[in-house]
């Protein structure tokens, strides 16, 4: 590998705590600028180390040693499902700091009801755009299902409203153990969400689902009640949790009846620091489910006084209630 790629791969990954990286993969588009320069910059020693498609690319890579594929900033259109099914393999956006609209970012020309599947363990999406939908069947932007997996500024945007009027639409689904997001935006503002989640929490058959969310903000324009930010479905989910910090949950449009719909929260605790807020819903979990959200206590000044629910002041954690 030349000296200068792995110069470039470590100014931008450092900073993502990626540690230890082994073999750069780059991946371009043929006929843009960068195209050639690229070409020439990625041989090394035998290995194909340079693609125009992510499936292929993929395939090449290494499991288990931290094999990185930098992705040019260019409009990467997608004919099939992406799957990352090998573990420490990370995709990171050869792009600045941003959490919406990257320009290292995937598309789709095709109908694909998943576009991308993280079944491996351990592996990071960082600086990239998904953007979902154009086909009534296209229901599911991203599905987790392997372990300890990490996004880092990525955004998902649904873009197509037919298929957001489906029942079974979830932007991101997670149906593993543990699962880190950080600096992501889930969502957009512009087109209309019926029904379905941005975010459906599944856990895993053998196993409870832990997922920490940091400064996260969720988006969406509901055209109807009934859609909801989060959805935790089924005794899959059993003793685990869901950590949410400095996030923020803004509905454009009509107001959701719930934020959370927690029908299948059982054993699954959620907690919210002081630093989430709620936009444009008019209840955060049914009366039945809040026994399982927990909100961050704010400390207000001396003798200042909430009158719907003083617990939320004290900097003791409580249960939502705005009924």
């Amino acid at each position: 590998m030349s000296t200068r790629l792995r110069e470039i791969a470590a100014s931008a990954l450092g900073r993502l705590g990626l540690v230890g990286i082994s073999e750069i993969h780059i991946l371009s588009k043929a006929g843009t600028t960068g195209y050639q320069y690229w070409e020439q910059l990625s041989h090394s020693f035998g290995v194909p180390a340079f693609h125009t498609n992510l499936n292929t690319a993929l395939g090449l890579m290494t499991t288990g040693r931290n094999d990185v594929l930098l992705v040019t900033p260019d409009n990467h259109v997608q004919a099939a499902q992406m799957v990352l099914s090998k573990s420490e393999t990370h995709i990171v956006g050869m792009v600045p700091d941003m959490r919406m609209n990257q320009r290292a970012r995937f598309t789709h020309a095709v109908s694909l009801p998943s576009f991308m599947e993280i079944s491996g363990d351990g592996n990071m999406l960082a600086n990239l755009y998904l953007s979902y939908g154009v086909n009534a069947a296209d229901i599911q932007a991203l599905l987790v299902s392997g372990d300890r997996n990490t996004l880092q500024s990525v955004h998902v945007l649904p873009v197509f409203a037919t298929a957001m009027d489906v029942a079974g639409f979830d932007l991101i689904r997670l149906n593993c153990g543990e699962f880190f997001a950080k600096d992501c935006v889930f969502g957009g503002e512009t087109v209309a969400m019926t029904t379905g989640d941005l975010l459906s929490i599944y856990g895993a058959a053998d196993r409870s689902n832990r997922s920490i969310f940091e400064n996260c903000t969720f988006m969406m324009r509901a055209d109807n009640a009934q859609a909801n930010f989060i959805e935790i479905v089924g005794a899959g989910a059993g003793n685990g949790f869901s950590i949410f910090k400095n996030c923020q949950f803004i509905n454009f449009g009509t107001s959701l009846t719930y934020a959370i719909d927690g029908a299948g929260l059982g054993a699954h605790q959620m907690f919210f620091d002081n630093a989430c807020s709620f936009v444009g819903v008019n209840d955060i979990v049914a009366l039945a489910y809040e026994n399982y959200v927990w909100f961050g206590g704010v400390n207000m000044p001396i003798n200042q006084v909430n009158t719907a629910s003083s617990a939320l002041f004290n900097g003791i954690a409580c249960h939502p209630d705005v009924s």
